[in-house]
């Protein structure tokens, strides 16, 4: 009989840790609400294997009470410019299709995401190191 896979603190459906260090920091607690919510949007993908393939689109905000293009644009540029996410891969429209742009949460390593064709490799220790200072 196979074992059921379950997390360390089983909770269903898995869970988004967001370390203390992290929230203490003035970056990360004077973030707007837009931005806010769109780190908890890429947040809820990750799922401990896929940073780096995490999407935040206009359709996918709309299930969280929508926001405005726009809006989402400028709170990802925010986001960016605070170093909690890195952009992965470039958007892209023509006519091989279009893709969206993907994101990775800065306090994890990037992971290897095959088939996405990410502009960064998997790397070994997260960009964004977490100490108190």
């Amino acid at each position: 009989m196979a074992k059921k896979r379950r997390n360390s603190v089983g909770t269903p459906g898995g869970f988004l840790a967001l370390p203390k260090l992290l929230m203490e920091q003035s970056d990360f607690r004077e973030l707007s609400p837009s931005a806010l919510k769109v780190l908890m949007v890429l947040g809820s993908q990750y799922n401990g294997h896929n940073n780096g393939d995490l999407a935040a689109t206009h359709s996918m905000m709309d299930e969280w009470g929508g926001m405005a293009k726009a809006t989402l644009a400028k709170a990802l540029r925010e986001l960016q410019e605070r170093h909690l996410i890195v952009k992965t891969r470039e958007n892209r429209h023509g006519r091989e299709g279009a893709r969206c742009a993907l994101f990775a949460l800065t306090w994890q390593t990037i992971d290897d995401c095959p088939g996405k064709e990410l502009d960064m490799p998997p790397s070994i220790a997260p960009k964004r190191k977490l100490s108190r200072a």
